[in-house]
């Protein structure tokens, strides 16, 4: 366990490897993928393949539309995934920092090694042939980078301890119950409204430049619009029947009845540390959360070992609650 001595040189530590695994290395393969590529260009025909479909090409451009690719993929991937991070975890540190600059690292692999390989494969006329292999190096690149890039930092977690829930003293026969409302932070709209103009600008782009995947990117930028909204508020109702959390637009929703919940706990939670981010969440570590702001959640684990967390104000008067119905229950 960390002391109060270690705490501040590991983090440092940890940044420090975070900043050169996530952001240094990744901008250097992307600066370093632009040389080959500018000295390639003049031989490339005046329409080369952007996209290659199942059954061969589907996407055709302008040669210097590689260049913008490696520029505005190449950077902007490796920033987008680090540059959070640095800003918001100042404090504490945890298991997905470490994967969010293995993944940077990894992708910045990918996408310079399948901008190089098409323009290789399409110097002097060349019908793109080899391709597939261009890619196979490329995912491969990306796995070995990535799993380079997350034994290259150091096994640092640091957050607030948890609280275990206290219980109510209820007279026989009563009933108790908790409603709030979980809703995203400041920090986490703004997130979300960059990524989506981010997104957008780049479907705009890609319809100017005529790439062929346009629509694709029109579709998916419309379904991530259709799942902010429905993740930006959620109604959390704790009772003696167990826990409900539910968004305002009716889905998604969860219900876990008091019977199914074996610990029930106050934590503190940190949305970029903890779970990557903000919203409905996947943690490394296997939890699920409904994560919507830095700050008190209540978190509950059910009889197959899997958590679950929420966010809200009086996480403690909420963990209380569920707690005195949980032991209800099991008496």
């Amino acid at each position: 366990m960390n002391t109060s001595e270690q705490r501040p040189a590991d983090l440092r530590r940890a940044r420090r490897a975070f900043l050169l695994v996530g952001l240094a290395a990744p901008l250097v393969i992307a600066a370093a993928a632009l040389a080959p590529i500018l000295i390639w260009l003049p031989e490339l025909p005046d329409r080369v393949v952007t996209h290659w479909g199942p059954n061969g090409p589907d996407g055709f451009g302008s040669p210097d539309m590689y260049i913008w690719l490696q520029l505005i993929v190449g950077l902007g991937v490796p920033l987008l995934l680090t540059l959070p991070v640095l800003g918001l975890m100042r404090e504490a540190w945890g298991m997905t920092c470490r994967l969010l600059a293995a993944v940077s690292l990894g992708a910045s692999v990918l996408i310079a090694s399948a901008s190089v390989g098409s323009v290789a494969v399409q110097r002097g006329g060349g019908d793109g042939a080899g391709i597939g292999i261009v890619m196979a190096i490329g995912f491969s690149g990306m796995l070995v980078f990535g799993v380079v890039g997350w034994f290259l930092q150091p096994n640092v977690t640091m957050s607030p301890a948890t609280r275990r829930a206290v219980q109510l003293g209820l007279a026989p026969g009563e009933r108790a119950a908790w409603f709030g409302t979980a809703a995203m932070g400041r920090p986490g709209v703004i997130g979300l409204v960059l990524a989506v103009l981010l997104l957008a600008a780049t479907t705009a782009w890609v319809f100017v430049m005529d790439v062929g995947v346009g629509w694709i990117l029109a579709a998916a930028t419309l379904l991530v619009i259709v799942l902010i909204a429905t993740s930006l508020v959620f109604r959390v109702r704790v009772s003696a029947e167990g826990l409900r959390v539910r968004s305002i637009a009716g889905w998604p929703r969860w219900s876990i009845p008091a019977s199914d919940i074996t610990d029930v706990r106050a934590v503190s939670v940190n949305p970029m540390g903890d779970f990557g981010g903000w919203g409905v969440r996947i943690a490394v570590d296997g939890r699920m959360g409904v994560v919507l702001r830095t700050g008190d959640g209540l978190q509950v684990t059910r009889r197959s070992g899997r958590r679950f967390v929420v966010t809200v104000d009086d996480a403690a008067t909420a963990a209380a609650v569920l707690s005195t119905a949980v032991k209800g229950v099991s008496s």
